[in-house]
């Protein structure tokens, strides 16, 4: 986020192309700046933010909260890693 965002206390998630994440635990990962569910299983759960592919793999993952300003999933969250979100169209 630029300094001009810092200065207005904007959240990064806000601006175009920002995103967030709050992981409590090992069992709710709140995302803010979602664009797109990819791929969702009970395992493995791919997320289209901006520029980017987040992969959250883990066990009983459930999306209990999907809106256009955030997405929750619950379950054994054990791995987020991100990856390159090419041949993905936001």
């Amino acid at each position: 986020m630029g300094r001009f965002g810092e200065r207005l206390d904007i959240p990064r998630e806000a601006l175009p192309g920002g995103f967030g994440l709050t992981l409590s635990g090992q069992s709710e990962l709140t995302v803010r700046g979602c664009r797109r569910i990819l791929e969702y299983s009970t395992d493995l759960i791919l997320l289209l933010l901006s520029g980017v592919v987040l992969e959250i793999s883990g066990e009983g993952l459930l999306c209990r909260v999907f809106t256009p300003e955030r997405i929750t999933v619950c379950g054994r969250v054990s791995a987020i890693c991100f990856k390159e979100a090419k041949g993905y169209v936001g």
